[in-house]
């Protein structure tokens, strides 16, 4: 927790054009003291520890977090990030189509998961590491450029399908898992193999995501407004959102909206200013 009221600092930049459909965005967290805060549910992500000792403890999930570089794949609940004291931490943001590029492995199977980040990429993840201890962060951007762009120029091309299916789900405007197929002219059953695979999750799992996403970023913090006029019209009332709030975060949203929230509150503001979108989860491939 932390220790004195001292705020992170918070970085998000793009990467380089040609990575955009496959990385959202590059973000960096340095904290002055012990920090204590929860993550949203979100798509796959890179993190490197550079100074310090990060955790991030997720409920169901005995992994370790890595004292390196970590592939965390996509989540469907909350996760408490900790800084033991004084720390560095840089990070890639991933697309569907990111993963499918840059990882060649189901989603499926790393939902709700962390793996040393040495076990996908080899040596070339511990030089990475090293490269990063010694770089500042616009050298950090430009080490993540170079790196996963040789790995996207090498890679196969990714199932086209992947980029429409999360179109469809960032778009807002699907509700149910009949639409979802419709949308996207396949059966309900090919779009649940699809997303399984290549997002982690069932359909309707995906689309009840989003609905809870999409809400949190339209609360942000105008606290000063009632909750009841800022839900998303899948909720059937505030007490539909409240349980679902619990099933996501594990607490009530007066109770997350009343904590600290240092390092999450500047990541919304820092990420709606550098790539229009509060979370990870609504961001926009461009």
């Amino acid at each position: 927790m932390q220790t004195r009221n001292v705020l992170p600092d918070v970085h998000f930049a793009l990467p380089a054009q040609q990575l955009r459909p496959l990385i959202t965005t590059y973000y960096g967290v340095s904290t002055p003291v012990a920090l204590e805060d929860h993550l949203h549910p979100e798509w796959g992500n890179i993190r490197f520890t550079i100074t310090g000792e990060w955790t991030v403890e997720r409920p169901g999930s005995t992994d370790p977090t890595g004292t390196r570089g970590a592939l965390f794949g996509p989540t469907d609940r909350t996760a408490i990030v900790r800084s033991a004291g004084p720390g560095r931490t840089v990070g890639v943001g991933l697309t569907a189509m990111g993963w499918a590029t840059l990882v060649q492995q189901s989603e499926h199977e790393h939902a709700n998961r962390i793996h040393d980040l040495a076990d996908i990429y080899g040596p070339s993840a511990e030089r990475l590491w090293a490269d990063l201890c010694a770089s500042d962060w616009e050298g950090c951007c430009a080490l993540f450029d170079r790196f996963f762009g040789k790995l996207a120029v090498a890679a196969p091309p990714p199932e086209p399908f992947i980029e429409r299916v999360q179109q469809a789900l960032v778009s807002g405007n699907i509700d149910t898992v009949q639409d979802f197929a419709d949308e996207l002219a396949l059966t309900e059953r090919t779009l649940a193999r699809l997303c399984q695979r290549a997002f982690g999750f069932s359909p309707k799992q995906l689309l009840r995501r989003q609905r809870f996403l999409r809400t949190l970023a339209q609360i942000g913090d105008r606290l000063d407004q009632p909750l009841a006029t800022l839900l998303d019209g899948g909720y059937y009332d505030q007490s539909h959102f409240i349980r679902e709030f619990r099933a996501y975060m594990g607490m009530t949203p007066l109770a997350y909206f009343n904590s600290p929230r240092q390092m999450v509150r500047r990541a919304g503001a820092e990420r709606l200013r550098t790539a229009g979108a509060r979370v990870q989860g609504l961001h926009q491939q461009g």
